[in-house]
């Protein structure tokens, strides 16, 4: 290709010097090419040629990377020749071989050939990319970025590359399901990610902690998960079970103590614990030295010391801790023991 070029230069360096130095007699020159200059340009359009007559053989015989050693061949050889470019795309496509259509043509725009036909071959071959499609969901008010990768198969491998997305800003203010557009230059490709803002959930829940332990930078709680009711809730609830005792002199039930425990689960539930999660115990289990304060006022510990006195009650009575914890979209930010009067 270099010698291709000098040639041409030399060609044009012989006909424009003469023009600038034109004699007042008018006199003509004749402008010949030597037969060797003429054989060696001859010679590099054969080269061209046969590459890419071979790289089509052997895409015919399903050789897919040594065509495209024979394509870039040609390439290296004559980078100018849009009808080259043009013609291994047409071959690619064939055979259904999309991003090996589209990585030419792309080539072709990089050496500047026919800039803006070669854009527009270029869009129509990158429509007929599947589209990348994600659908993720966060909940409101809370951080998301969009991804600055996304996975997708080329030539026939999954492989990460990166995306430029429109517009950059999430807001996750407002609930509802959002679309953003992203584009990859490079390979073609379309994206596009649905995101689904959810409203907040919020729940609590109470029963007898088996277990709170921390693995792989993550703590868990293992509950016992029961039905609590107290105070005025709890008689009726009694009742219901045919759990309540009856005062014949007085005509009507009565329970013991004014709180009543339903256990309907057959499984211990597993619950993530949010890092900055706030972790509770009863004031009656630090007297006397907390003594100023009421039996059921709440303290606040340590997961470790938490998990401590889990570990005694556990072993005092197989129970372990009656607590309630408060669940924001799936994940305990708060566990308290439970008081029991």
């Amino acid at each position: 290709m270099i010698r291709k070029k000098l040639i041409e230069i030399l060609i044009s360096s012989i006909i424009l010097v003469p023009l600038l130095f034109v004699s007042c007699n008018n006199s003509t020159k004749k402008i010949t090419i030597s037969e060797d200059t003429q054989t060696e340009i001859a010679l590099e359009e054969s080269e061209v040629l046969s590459a890419i007559t071979d790289g089509e053989k052997l895409i015919d015989e399903g050789k897919f990377e040594e065509a495209k050693e024979e394509f870039i061949k040609a390439v290296n050889l004559d980078k100018t020749n849009k009808e080259m470019y043009l013609r291994i795309k047409d071959k690619y496509l064939s055979v259904d071989k999309t991003d090996e259509a589209y990585y030419f043509i792309k080539t072709a725009v990089t050496n500047n050939v026919d800039v803006e036909n070669m854009k527009s071959v270029l869009k129509d071959i990158s429509d007929k990319f599947e589209k990348i499609n994600i659908q993720t969901s966060v909940y409101q008010n809370s951080n998301y970025s969009l991804p600055q990768e996304v996975s997708t198969m080329i030539s026939g491998e999954q492989v990460n590359i990166p995306v430029s997305w429109e517009n950059q800003v999430v807001d996750t203010a407002n609930i509802g399901t959002f679309t953003f557009q992203g584009y990859n230059e490079e390979y073609g490709r379309n994206a596009v990610l649905d995101l689904t803002v959810l409203e907040n959930s919020y729940e609590r829940q109470y029963g007898f902690l088996k277990n709170i332990k921390t693995e792989n930078g993550k703590t868990y709680l293992y509950v016992d998960l029961i039905e609590l009711y107290l105070g005025y809730e709890a008689l009726p609830e009694a009742i219901k079970d045919n759990k309540a005792g009856y005062d014949e002199e007085r005509k009507e039930y009565f329970i013991p103590d004014p709180i009543y425990i339903r256990n309907n689960y057959n499984t211990i539930s597993t619950y993530l614990v949010d890092n900055n999660t706030s972790y509770y115990l009863c004031a009656h289990n630090f007297f006397p030295e907390k003594s100023e304060l009421k039996s059921g006022d709440e303290v606040p510990v340590s997961l470790d010391e938490f998990s401590a006195m889990n570990t005694k009650y556990l072993n005092d009575s197989n129970y372990g801790l009656m607590v309630w914890f408060d669940i924001k979209n799936g994940t305990v930010t708060k566990i308290s023991q439970q008081y029991r009067p």
